[in-house]
């Protein structure tokens, strides 16, 4: 790409910040990679220039570690990322060559990709995601670059902050709110970006700078789909039957929100199959109490609505599905009503006196009280108000009196519109996805668009600043989130290692955590796969104890394995240590048990229930295997990217990473491999990563690992 085309962009920042830039961009897609890319390059050619990138979620093509995943991602990347302009720093950062002049510091990473890194560990800023623009902005953020998408029509040019309203109008807010200087902002328009509106959609004088050059549109980062296994499907399973008609969710991304996502859409369509599944897996026995009080079974008549700091693809499935229906006003008092049945989205005779009655309007309506219920949509668009007259554009005059029941009468018979506006399936702060989920955001109508706002991460992830209308449009929440490691007591650990080596990022889940507990009805559920495999072994999930928590004990409330669900909330640190002992796999239950007994956390007479002693993944294959016969349960149920034969590939890969995780099964495994010899089956696959006829003693062990490692998975 031509950088001199940002030349006078990088010309103006210079006259108006000098040679110290402070520049914040947003985390995912939002990034103008071309534009930071310039920027980037500026600072490492003039060393007088101080250049901090503040930011989160730099998101890098996948290159692979050994000769192997290098071959197979060099030939998978051309295909599915084309020419994605990948940002210049996150080389620079990985390997700890940043430049002197220029420092870079992430609050989210992209999951374990700077685990190696010095410098990405060092300068990691551990943040709520509700807290990073009040600490950009402490931090003197004067830059921030945003890439926007546009929307030319006969109204003329239309911007949109699209998947990133989360932090720009935050900071812009804070530093006003502050009395500091606002930064600079730059957009650069990106046509390929889905446009959606809500607050994400700006005028124009919002930008001090926009910079609109075809040459730098770009497909946004997609992300593969990864499949879905039997481990995943169990824990989607039991935190679907969680979920309440007419309730709201929240839920990352990943296989296990996917499997939730798929798990709720067979609730809905095919009820008879999903309850059989609950019937023959023990779930309705071991947990008919739990789904009694918090979940259901049923179908969703009413819908869901999301709230949620990432819209995910999943949300789109739920859409479609006919789940994701449950309609939400920006008025506290009007979406009250809407909750108690006693008003709904078509707007009837009656409306007026009921207001009076709730105390919503007074019998003489004021101008105010006119404008709220024409915004909301309970008055027509096209009346006016003036000193207490109610006009129509064909001249019929209404005094807003509301004593008289005739009066009310002829008031609603020519003045109310047809239904309630505003109404939100979905409001979200950021999102990434799919290439598929991208096709499916630019293919809404303009009445779908309107359903899917956009907000600042403070209005999503918090109740301050808006409680009393949040507290009625997030009923019976189920917000849902994925964690790695919980001990016995349920304490959480969903970013960071015991060595505090930095995997990702808070992010919002203790946001969205400590918010299921100050909602009425609300619940946090946490999803975790009880086991995985270790340098050497096996190892739990389910531990006694971990050095580092994002979830602290006294926030625990319900956590699910692919074995069950523990409900923690109000519950004593006895009765926690036997549920969580109960959810984790049998292969450690017994010394989890142990280990509470002798801290004297559990009395040494109980033992682990007849109906929890069967934990392993055999009977979790089982559990699926007949569905997944009939079709149900598919490793891709939303769509794939790999093609048949790099899921081969990928299958093998897999399979040499478990068997060459230590030393010892290093060795085994190529002292095996130097004696596979490729069949005509293997041979197209060696085609495809290049190693036919290997040049060196590297490729040509490589080659022997890989026939070896097709001939244990190809079935």
């Amino acid at each position: 790409m031509n950088n001199e085309l940002f030349k006078p962009t990088i010309d103006l920042i210079h006259q108006r910040l000098g040679n110290h830039w402070v520049l914040g961009t947003p985390l995912g897609i939002g990034k103008p990679n071309p534009l930071i890319n310039a920027i980037y390059q500026h600072a490492v050619e003039n060393p007088a220039l101080n250049l901090e990138i503040f930011t989160a979620l730099s998101l890098e093509i996948p290159h692979g570690n050994s000769l192997l995943e290098r071959r197979f991602l060099q030939s998978f990347s051309q295909r599915f990322f084309g020419d994605y302009p990948e940002l210049n720093y996150i080389d620079a950062v990985k390997h700890n060559r940043l430049a002197a002049n220029i420092s870079v510091r992430e609050f989210y990473m992209q999951s374990g990709k700077m685990l190696r890194s010095r410098t990405a560990q060092q300068n990691y800023v551990s943040s709520n995601y509700t807290h990073v623009a009040r600490d950009m902005v402490d931090q003197k953020v004067n830059l921030i670059l945003q890439m926007v998408a546009v929307k030319r029509d006969e109204a003329g040019v239309r911007y949109s902050l699209s998947c990133n309203p989360d932090l720009t109008l935050d900071i812009t807010r804070i530093a006003e709110e502050k009395q500091q200087p606002r930064p600079l902002i730059v957009a650069m328009v990106n046509e390929s970006l889905p446009f959606l509106g809500g607050q994400a959609e700006l005028d124009a004088s919002y930008f001090d700078v926009i910079i609109d050059e075809p040459a730098h549109y770009f497909e946004p980062f997609a992300m593969p789909a990864q499949p879905i296994n039997a481990t995943d499907y169990a824990i989607g399973l039991l935190a679907s039957t969680l979920l309440k008609d007419g309730g709201t969710l929240q839920i990352g991304i990943g296989s296990l929100s996917d499997a939730l996502v798929y798990s709720t859409q067979l609730r809905h369509q095919n009820n008879s199959t999903y309850q059989d599944l609950l019937t023959r897996s023990g779930i309705t026995t071991k947990h008919a109490s739990l789904i009694e009080t918090v979940g259901e079974t049923g179908l969703f008549e009413q819908g869901l609505y999301a709230a949620s700091e990432m819209f995910v693809e999943g949300f789109a499935h739920l859409f479609d599905a006919g789940i994701l229906t449950r309609k939400v006003y920006p008025d506290a008092e009007i979406q009250d009503l809407v909750n108690q049945k006693v008003l709904d989205e078509k707007v009837n005779a009656g409306v007026l006196k009921l207001l009076l009655q709730r105390g919503i309007i007074d019998a003489r309506m004021t101008q105010r009280q006119f404008s709220r219920l024409q915004k909301i949509g309970i008055f027509k668009a096209e009346l006016s108000f003036d000193k207490g007259i109610i006009k129509a554009p064909n001249g019929v005059q209404f005094h807003a009196d509301l004593h008289d029941d005739a009066q009310i009468s002829d008031i609603e018979q020519t003045c109310l519109d047809q239904k309630l506006k505003a109404g939100a399936v979905l409001h979200a702060a950021f999102f990434m996805g799919s290439k598929r989920f991208y096709a499916w955001l630019r293919n809404l109508d303009t009445e779908q668009q309107k359903l899917f706002q956009m907000t600042p991460v403070s209005q999503i992830n918090e109740l301050y600043g808006g409680e009393a209308l949040d507290r009625v449009q997030r009923i019976k929440a189920r917000f849902v989130n994925t964690c790695m490691k919980v001990d016995l007591l349920g304490a959480a650990a969903s970013d960071t290692l015991d060595n505090h080596q930095v995997v990702s990022g808070v992010g919002g889940q203790y946001n969205f955590v400590a918010m299921a507990h100050a909602l009425a009805d609300s619940r946090s559920i946490l999803m975790l796969r009880s086991v995985h495999n270790g340098r050497n072994t096996v190892e739990s999930n389910i531990v006694w104890k971990y050095t580092y928590c994002t979830i602290p004990r006294h926030l625990r409330d319900i956590v699910i394995t692919e074995y069950g669900i523990a409900d923690l909330r109000g519950q004593s640190d006895e009765t926690c240590i036997k549920r969580m002992i109960c959810i984790a796999d049998s292969r450690f239950q017994e010394s989890l048990r142990a280990q509470a007994v002798a801290q004297h956390k559990l009395s040494a007479s109980w033992q682990v229930p007849d109906a929890f002693r069967h934990n392993n993944p055999e009977r979790i294959k089982i559990q699926f295997e007949q569905f997944q016969q009939q079709g149900y349960f598919p490793a891709y149920p939303f769509g794939e990217d790999f093609t048949a034969d790099e899921k081969t590939i990928i299958s093998a890969l897999k399979w040499l990473k478990v068997n060459t995780r230590n030393k010892y099964a290093t060795l085994k495994t190529i002292s095996k491999a130097l004696f596979a010899k490729a069949s005509a089956a293997e041979r197209p696959y060696l085609a495809m990563m290049g190693l036919s006829d290997g040049a060196d003693f590297k490729e040509k062990l490589s080659a022997k690992l890989l026939v070896y490692a097709l001939k244990h998975t190809r079935t």
